[in-house]
This record gives C-alpha cells, sequence and structure tokens, in this order.
C-alpha cells in the first residue's frame, strides 16, 4: 500500500492491523494481521525519496527500497532510521542523505557507513602510525629518546582507556578534563598531549590526501586536540621559564661556584670503585657539551676504516688526517651528525682512555669487538656493550661536592653557562652545541676548524683552572703548573643494607661507588 504518510497515521499502526486501502469515503481500510508478519507502507507526498517509506512490525522503522541507479535491475533495502527516535520530517530528510549515498557507491548506506567505521582509526593506532613514521621517515628521523617519550605517552593514553576508542568518539570535554586532571606533572602532561595533537594531524592529513586519489569522503576529518590549544591551556614560554625557576629544574654548575667542586670529586671519585669510566664520560660531558646519548655510544677511530668514520660516533686522537683530534657523533637529537675539535687536556684525557677502556674490556670478559668502546659498559652482558646510565653515579659526585641539584643535562647547561662567560661568537655556540641551520653540515674549511679549535682550548682551559688538580694532571708538560689545593676525598662508600647483590649483574652500567 502507499499513501501520503503523516505522522499521526504512522501513530495509528500496528502489525496487528495492516492498512490494505480506501473506502469510498476515503478511509483507510484495516485487516486483522493474524500471523502478525511485518509490512511496508510506501510514502505517496511529494518531494520524498522513491521507495521511501516505513516497515512494521514489533517496532517501525523508516526504510527505502530503490534501484542502485537509473536501469538498474539492482535493488536496495535499508533501514532509515527508528520512528520512536525520528520525526517524519527528519526521516525524510535523513533518506535523502542516505540515497546520494546509493547512487554514488551502488552500495546500502549502512554498509558504506559500517566499512567507513571500520576503516576509522582509534588513537592507538594514529599515535603508532605516527611513532613508526618518525622512526622510519628519510628526513631527521626520530631518535631512540624521542622514540622512548612517545612510548610512554601511547602507555599514558591506554591507561586513560583512550587506545581502543575512535578519535572522533574521543570529546573534547573528556581531553580538557583529562589535562587538568594532569597538570600536577605538567611538563610530561602537556608533552602527552601534544604527540597525541600532532598525530592525528599527521594522519588527517594523510587521510585527506588518500581519499582524494580514491575519491571517497575520508575517515578522518576533525583533530579533537586543538581544543586545548584553541583555549590556551598549554603554558607559554613565559611560564616554562618562570616553573623551570621556582622548581629549580635547570641548575648548571656556576664557573665561579661549583663546576670546581664538581670536577675535583668527580676526579677523586674516578679512582674509587672502579668509577674511572664513568668519571671520564661526565667530565667529558662538560668539557665537549654533549648531550648525554651523544658521546656514550663513540668508538675509536682508529679501529674503523675510511667509509665507516663517516657513519659511526667516535674518537680519532691522532694529528692526522683532515681535522686533527676531534669526536665525531654520527646522529644528533637533531639528526644531523656533529664533529667537534678536542683541546688539549681532553685529548690527554681520553689518551688515558683509551688505554683504560682496553684493560677493561679484557678484565670484564669483552671478546675483541667489544673492546671498541670508548665508554664499555661495566659487564659484557650489557645489551649496548657502552656505558649507557651515570644517574647514580652523578648522584653520589654531587653529594661529594655538597651541590643539591644536578641533572645530567645541567652538565651540558654548564658548558653553555661558560660560553656565555668567555662571550663565545654566537655562531661558534651554534656550532659547539649543534644549534646551527639544518642545512649546515658537519664539514669545515680549514678556518672555520681552525676558529673552533681555538675557542675549544680557551673553553678546557676556563673549564679545568676551576679545578687544578685536573688541569695539572693533563696539561702539556710546557704549560705552568697552578696552585692547587689539597685533592678532594672522597668519603667511604656506606654498607649496603638490604638482600645480598645478584651474582651476574646484566646491565652493568650504573657506576655505583
Amino acid at each position: 500500500m502507499k499513501i501520503p504518510l503523516t505522522q499521526e497515521f504512522i501513530k495509528r499502526l500496528k502489525v496487528e492491523n495492516k492498512p490494505v486501502g480506501f473506502d469510498s469515503k476515503g478511509k483507510i481500510l484495516y485487516e486483522p494481521n493474524e500471523t502478525r508478519k511485518r509490512y511496508f507502507v510506501g510514502d505517496a507526498s511529494q518531494d520524498v525519496p522513491t521507495g521511501f517509506g516505513i516497515r512494521v512490525d514489533g517496532r517501525k522503522t523508516y526504510y527505502v527500497q530503490q534501484r542502485t541507479g537509473p536501469g538498474s535491475k539492482d535493488v536496495r533495502q535499508f533501514a532509515v532510521c527508528s520512528a520512536g527516535e525520528y520525526t517524519l520530517a527528519d526521516a525524510r530528510e535523513k533518506a535523502r542523505e542516505m540515497v546520494k549515498v546509493l547512487q554514488a557507491t551502488g552500495m546500502s548506506p549502512n554498509k558504506v557507513a559500517k566499512r567507513k567505521a571500520a576503516a576509522e582509526l582509534t588513537l592507538g593506532q594514529v599515535l603508532e602510525k605516527y611513532r613508526n613514521h618518525l622512526e622510519e621517515r628519510t628526513q631527521r628521523p626520530a631518535s631512540k629518546g624521542t622514540l622512548k617519550v612517545i612510548k610512554g605517552s601511547i602507555a599514558k593514553f591506554e591507561r586513560f582507556g583512550w587506545a581502543d576508542r575512535k578519535v572522533r568518539d574521543i570529546t573534547t570535554d573528556e581531553i580538557m578534563e583529562k589535562f587538568v586532571e594532569g597538570r600536577g606533572h605538567p611538563t610530561a602532561n602537556e608533552q602527552n598531549f601534544r604527540w597525541a595533537s600532532a598525530a592525528v594531524r599527521w594522519c588527517i592529513d594523510n587521510e585527506t590526501l588518500a581519499a582524494s586519489a580514491a575519491r571517497r569522503e575520508p575517515t578522518l576529518t576533525t583533530n579533537p586536540f586543538v581544543v586545548l590549544q584553541l583555549n590556551a591551556m598549554y603554558r607559554n614560554r613565559e611560564q616554562l621559564e618562570r616553573g623551570r625557576e621556582e622548581n629549580a629544574k635547570r641548575n648548571p654548575l656556576g664557573p665561579t661556584t661549583t663546576l670546581g667542586k664538581f670536577l675535583e670529586a668527580a676526579w677523586s671519585k674516578r679512582q674509587t670503585n672502579d668509577n674511572a669510566t664513568g668519571c671520564d664520560y661526565l667530565i667529558l660531558m662538560i668539557l665537549l657539551g654533549c648531550r648525554s646519548s651523544e658521546h656514550a655510544a663513540c668508538v675509536w677511530g682508529d679501529l674503523l676504516d675510511e667509509h665507516e668514520r663517516k657513519r659511526t660516533s667516535h674518537v680519532w686522537l691522532h694529528e692526522s688526517g683532515e681535522y686533527g683530534p676531534y669526536i665525531f657523533v654520527y646522529k644528533t637529537k637533531n639528526g644531523r651528525a656533529l664533529r667537534l675539535p678536542l683541546g688539549r687536556m681532553s685529548r690527554t684525557l681520553l689518551e688515558r682512555r683509551q688505554e683504560a677502556a682496553a684493560k677493561e674490556s679484557a678484565e670484564r670478559g669483552f671478546d675483541k669487538g667489544g673492546r671498541r668502546w670508548v665508554f664499555p659498559a661495566k659487564s659484557k652482558f650489557s645489551k649496548t656493550g657502552h656505558y649507557t646510565n651515570a644517574m647514580d653515579l652523578l648522584g653520589r659526585i654531587r653529594d661529594e661536592a655538597g651541590i643539591v641539584r644536578l641533572a645530567r643535562h645541567d652538565l651540558r647547561r654548564s658548558f653553555g653557562a661558560v660560553m656565555t662567560t668567555l662571550d663565545v661568537p654566537y655562531g661558534v655556540k651554534q656550532r659547539f652545541l649543534n644549534h646551527a641551520d639544518g642545512t649546515v653540515t658537519d664539514t669545515y674549511t680549514r678556518a672555520e676548524w681552525m676558529l673552533l679549535s681555538e675557542w675549544m682550548t680557551k673553553m678546557e682551559q676556563y673549564i679545568l683552572t676551576t679545578a687544578p688538580n685536573i688541569y695539572n694532571s693533563l696539561k702539556p708538560v710546557e704549560w705552568p703548573p697552578l696552585k692547587a689545593p689539597e685533592p678532594h676525598v672522597c668519603a667511604s662508600a656506606k654498607p649496603r643494607t638490604g638482600r645480598p647483590p645478584k651474582a651476574k649483574v646484566i646491565d652493568g652500567n650504573r657506576g655505583d661507588g
């Protein structure tokens, strides 16, 4: 049966009684539907999609029955919406939109919607895709440290229960609520949400291109994490700096206060409990301004061929070659290589390190290939083979020197503080800290290299004059010695409490003493 549908007529429809026609006066006739078999009433109103009507069984549902295209014999039937939830006017409008999908795809709009929903990405998938992109991209692939941070962010959203949720289903109110809850740890909190926002933005851009090529609608169009930026919920630069000052997050060693104390304590500590590797590692962080992860993986350059030296972090101690003594880091945090000249005292320290490293590696059972490290691990069972973690040792040296707060990156900041004190030219600063323009490589003209060498020597001399005992030990023979105080004497190690240590140390890089 087909009649102009009205809201009142739809309310009267029941599965027990089926409309079958009209009497002579135009009144609708009904007959009992004893089998309660479902039936369909088409809508004969103007401006409604062909085949639109209502199906009645235990409930009432708006339906469309229509061919997939002009002249096609292929008919599709699909539900539009429930009559109990939508008005007739709204159902007709929704049916018009669904018919457009049918004509465009030849498929049931509900099937298209299900496929689209299945193709929509969850937040966990978005973050994992973005992480893989950062790791595998050709330009500036992410460092291990960055990938580790992203992994932590993914774990955070898993704890929220968001990893398996579609991005579009995560509301802006939820995002702001969780962001506010995490303000007790503002830096990590902001980092997590910024990573999520960047990942969603990257996926939206890629999905837009893919959808355009396939002539379909994109499955991801909106980034709900933008709400934090729109509502100015991230801290600005001034707030960040104020927070760092209030929480003492940045504590470079002062050239005239704590720098010398730390160096003298480290020099003494290297004589105790097999701490030479760790102490040399920390002292060279100050002398070279390296990040903690940059020089740790260096090998001895004379064990590499010319091609290997271009792609491997290493130390070169010889005058021969294009540059003379230097340290080369193949990949720094920004993805670029870094080559720095070695001052004469740094070179002496590394020459002694070369002898000590060979002895240490032999004593610890490293095979021949494992003896190439500048800073060998304290155990042959180490996964990396080289020294990686100086946190415990740094804390012990800090306590020896009477310094309240000090993180590993503060050693690099100490190098920067010395450059400021000496008024090092801006271009040289950029080279030393590897903050130069992305087009700059580690290749230098002879004049540029000489300038860097001169400033590195001045930096090294200034730093080590704050610790005369180290200066006198490492200086060239022709340099006059400095008047030095009595060498620092480290306190005896406190006896360990609790259960006895395990028989075999796997990490081997704790550097305790």
